[in-house]
């Protein structure tokens, strides 16, 4: 019984001694796991190799992977060449992150993995970028005998690889519309390289061929082949596309995430390659001015499922009611689709109204709310009474009252005719929009304020050459004659204000230049807001009249703002408007 007992109490102290071991080291790791957590994380991207040169791609990418370490703290960049047969299994099981392939591969790991587009490659030539890839197919200049697509029946025929887009796919997806399939041809054959292919037709080894963009102007340039040599096939032309092509314009090579990898180091990747400069090493590597935002690859997923290619290598072989079986969820997406956007329109619709309504009573709020804070009795009876009493009145004291009476019945009157004013101006839709010269209305403006100028003792400049053609209304009269009244307020006697007007390509830019006080750099935001004044004692002012300018000019479709005079005293107030 003693041993027993005995033989208990020592599997106990074991028991605790362990739990106790076990306790002590797992607090000597946890420093360990975190200090390994602070360490850079590496990441890992797949890269698609073309005809099987590792080094090669290893020397491109290198200041790729660099520029991305560089541009993301914490974080390091592995490449990984990934050939086409491997691609997608490698992609899946290999802990890979991100990855660049050719469009095909893309759509293929997105709809099935569920990869997500980072950016689209962005290639030069001659010195500008370009957009999009796709075929050319051609045959020999001298062959009478093939002028279009339709004669290609019946003959043989060269690509690179059937997995190519430009090189074979895109020319494919051109014969589907012609209804030329590949049994119409002779003979179907591929080569190692593009130029090979480029090189059988024009010696006669075949009839035809189509290689990728770009791959016979670079031959023209190197002088292999001349452009006299071939003869294009169904030529297309696209806007600012500088190549040959035969094709639908398809998106260039993308760079993408993989669904395990997290948001941070995609958006984190997304900024740092569109950020990429033309002139970097990164860029020069890839013969690349850099990446652009990620192109739509719809016309790639469709091409695919037209020529039942890759994952659509079944695509339609199901009948109508095994559809419907297999897809119902669709049809009732589709329909709750179109339900949500019926809703959503009569919201909009209503909301629109409903802001309109908003705003106009804005309107009437604060053509109230003058009224309500700065009248009690009809401004033009105090008017009028305050300027007989004055004529009337001897007492020196009481007449200097009643002055200050009369001038702030002005200034109220002028607060009202401005606020109905600015009202007028809240909707455009009945306004009459001409042709005139900007020069000409400015010149009248100005010429109406000369005595003024002159009274005051400033000088001023009408700089203006020529005619200036836009389409306005005649309130743009109002903006001129305010922009040029504050500069001969806000300027000293002896000072100049300068009127200019300047060509901005699609724009006018009407310039008031001052050499008054200008504009404090806090002040300028707001200048154009209602009942928003930059400190100016002693001069009159509303409030209102920049604001009204802002919205004259926005009717107009231009834009207004304020700058220093780089002259080093004053301001600059422009406003831009589109010429005729």
């Amino acid at each position: 019984m003693w041993e027993e007992s005995a033989i208990k109490n020592k599997i106990a102290f074991l028991t605790v001694r362990f739990v106790l071991t076990v306790f002590i080291l797992s607090l000597l790791f946890i420093p360990l796991a975190n200090c390994e957590s602070n360490e850079s994380q590496v990441y890992r991207i797949g890269v698609l190799t073309v005809c099987g040169n590792e080094e090669c791609l290893k020397e491109r990418w290198t200041p790729v992977v660099a520029y991305l370490s560089d541009c993301i703290p914490n974080s390091s960049f592995e490449m990984v060449p990934l050939e086409y047969d491997e691609f997608s299994q490698t992609l899946t099981n290999d802990n890979i992150d991100f990855f660049y392939s050719n469009p095909i591969l893309y759509v293929e790991m997105a709809r099935v993995n569920g990869a997500g587009r980072i950016a689209t490659f962005q290639p030069l030539w001659n010195n500008f970028s370009y957009a999009g890839m796709g075929g050319v197919i051609f045959a020999r200049a001298d062959r009478n005998d093939i002028n279009s697509l339709q004669d290609l029946k019946g003959k043989s025929f060269m690509a690179v690889s059937d997995r190519s887009l430009g090189g074979y796919l895109a020319a494919r997806g051109e014969f589907h519309l012609e209804d030329i399939e590949d049994d119409d041809f002779s003979s179907i054959t591929f080569a190692d390289y593009q130029r090979d292919v480029v090189l059988s037709v024009i010696e006669g080894n075949v009839d035809s061929g189509t290689v990728r963009t770009a791959v016979l102007e670079n031959m023209i340039r190197e002088g292999i082949i001349g452009r006299s040599d071939v003869k294009i096939l169904s030529t297309k032309e696209y806007d600012a596309y500088p190549f040959l092509i035969s094709t639908e314009l398809y998106p260039d090579w993308v760079f993408a995430k993989t669904a395990s990898t997290g948001d941070e180091i995609s958006k984190s990747i997304t900024i740092a390659l569109l950020s990429m400069p033309a002139d970097s090493e990164a860029a020069i590597s890839l013969g690349a001015s850099g990446w652009t935002v990620p192109a739509d690859y719809s016309p790639v997923d469709r091409l695919m499922r037209e020529l039942r290619y890759g994952m659509y290598v079944d695509y339609g072989k199901i009948t109508l009611r095994e559809a419907f079986i297999q897809h119902w969820y669709i049809l009732g997406f589709v329909l709750m689709i179109f339900a949500i956007f019926v809703v959503h329109s009569c919201w909009m619709l209503e909301k629109k109204k409903k802001l309109q309504l908003e705003a106009s009573n804005q309107l009437k709020d604060l053509f109230m709310d003058i009224m309500r804070h700065d009248l009690i009795n009809p401004v033009n009876v105090i008017k009028g009474f305050s300027d007989v009493l004055y004529a009337d009145e001897v007492n020196l004291e009481k007449k200097e009252s009643l002055k200050t009476i009369s001038k702030q019945s002005e200034h109220l009157t002028s607060m009202i005719s401005s606020a109905a004013k600015l009202a007028r101006l809240e909707s455009d839709e009945d306004m009459e929009f001409r042709i005139q010269d900007i020069g000409a209305i400015l010149g009248m403006v100005a010429d109406s304020f000369s005595p003024e100028f002159s009274k005051k003792g400033i000088n001023l400049e009408y700089n203006i050459v020529q005619e200036y053609q836009s389409k306005v209304n005649d309130v743009i009269e109002d903006v001129f004659s305010n922009i040029i009244s504050n500069s001969l307020k806000y300027s000293p006697a002896g000072s100049t204000v300068s009127i200019s007007v300047q060509d901005e390509g699609k724009f006018w830019k009407i310039m008031v230049a001052d050499e008054g006080d200008g504009i404090a750099d806090n002040a300028k935001p707001y200048i154009f807001d209602r009942f928003k004044r930059a400190d100016k004692k002693g001069i009159k002012g509303t409030g209102l009249g920049l604001a009204i300018v802002k919205r004259i000019v926005e009717i107009h479709k231009g834009s207004v703002g304020v700058e220093d005079n780089p002259k080093g005293k004053g301001s600059v107030f422009w406003v831009m408007l589109e010429k005729a």
